[in-house]
């Protein structure tokens, strides 16, 4: 994804004002949540709805609202950028018109929309990549500008041979791997280890999972890293208690952090590589771009809530307050607030630790036995201390002057 759309995306942004490193963390970041967002989402999602005995439409409803929540993040953290270095959009002759991108790409939107048909309303999870992909060719020789050739052909079918040829060899290994396990009887002996050492402690369980998928997740593809922990810490995380479709969320999110996360950060990497930024700087870039991504899993595991379970009312309060909370840490992340501008690192810093408190979930506050009002009081003073703080250096600084 990031080697496909990065060749537009990339330049585009660098063309806008953007560093090289944060152009490619951008694009590693969109890339990497694309596999989590509905109602397509990866492949991983088909292998999750089947290890789980649910329909696809329920597992991909349960993962919407995550991965808005990311992308809200994403965005406002751009947006900030933005502000922060005076970037401006494409001027207004440059952007193209409505009407030309969907004469030229109806093709590509009426495929997709066939795909959602497929999969939500049909419910014809195995056919719908097919039948999709078959009315796209279809289309495709139809019409004359796009009509594939003899070698067109040839190279169309050699693409799919490669890519069916990795994710065997890679199915194949983790199959090597999973059968040992289970031969061996180590995959029990895990799940009995982590649930021993944990003991009745969720928060630590939880921890100890999410820096096991990491592990296991390096140099693995989204889906082998998600088959591999499905079968080797999920149970131990269900036995903690945990939903089970919450679990196998909060496992695929973290088995696809490495893609992001230096020092392998596969996906900065080749960011990197287009833009022609440093890979270690785009792997940090990412990290900060990203930070969401390294906390939705533990809210929507301790706050169900959060994929759609429960009363409406009650997930409308939670998505609210998650989202206050998220927008609070992503404006942190890039020292900049809406209605002060840039502002100092303890600012930024007081700023992030709000927002972590506000996320907590109902379990956390119970452990630092504070009541929900006294947790949005002490944010409330907080963030009044942090602008009464910063209009007052302003002011310090103008008189100076």
């Amino acid at each position: 994804n990031v080697m496909t759309t990065g060749q537009l995306t990339i330049p585009t942004m660098r063309g806008q004002g953007y560093a090289p490193k944060t152009a490619a963390a951008v694009e590693a970041c969109a890339s990497t949540g694309g596999v989590l967002l509905p109602p397509i989402m990866g492949s991983t999602a088909f292998i999750m709805a089947t290890f789980l005995e649910l329909p696809y439409a329920q597992v991909a409803f349960a993962a919407l609202i995550p991965a808005l929540l990311y992308f809200f993040a994403l965005f406002l953290q751009l947006d900030a950028h933005a502000a922060r270095h005076g970037l401006v959009g494409l001027p207004e002759s440059d952007v193209p018109r409505l009407r030309d991108v969907l004469k030229s790409g109806w093709p590509f939107l009426l495929s997709f929309g066939l795909l959602v048909f497929f999969l939500l309303v049909l419910q014809r999870e195995t056919l719908a990549p097919w039948l999709a992909s078959a009315v796209l060719l279809l289309i495709n020789q139809v019409l004359p500008e796009h009509r594939l050739d003899r070698s067109g052909w040839l190279n169309w079918s050699r693409s799919i041979g490669q890519l069916l040829m990795e994710l065997l060899t890679i199915l194949c290994a983790v199959g090597l791997i999973v059968g040992a396990l289970s031969v061996t009887g180590l995959s029990g002996t895990l799940v009995n280890d982590l649930l021993f050492v944990a003991g009745s402690d969720v928060l630590i369980l939880l921890l100890m999972g999410a820096l096991t998928s990491f592990v296991l997740g390096i140099g693995l593809t989204v889906t082998a890293a998600y088959v591999f922990l499905a079968i080797v810490l999920a149970p131990a995380l269900i036995g903690g208690g945990l939903m089970p479709l919450a679990v196998h969320l909060f496992i695929l999110y973290w088995g696809m952090l490495s893609f992001i996360t230096p020092p392998v950060a596969l996906g900065a990497f080749s960011a990197a590589s287009i833009a022609q930024s440093s890979p270690i700087a785009t792997g940090f870039e990412a990290m900060r771009l990203g930070v969401a991504i390294y906390l939705v899993p533990f809210l929507f595991v301790l706050n169900p809530s959060l994929i759609g379970s429960g009363a409406l009312d009650v997930m409308a309060k939670e998505v609210l307050r998650t989202g206050f909370a998220i927008a609070l840490v992503a404006y942190a992340s890039q020292r900049v607030l809406p209605i002060m501008g840039v502002i100092s690192w303890p600012s930024a810093v007081a700023v992030f630790s709000v927002g972590l408190l506000i996320m907590m979930p109902d379990l956390m506050v119970g452990r630092l036995g504070l009541e929900p009002s006294q947790i949005w009081a002490i944010a409330g003073s907080l963030i009044a201390g942090v602008l009464a703080v910063e209009w007052a250096m302003r002011q310090v600084v103008s008189r100076a002057r």
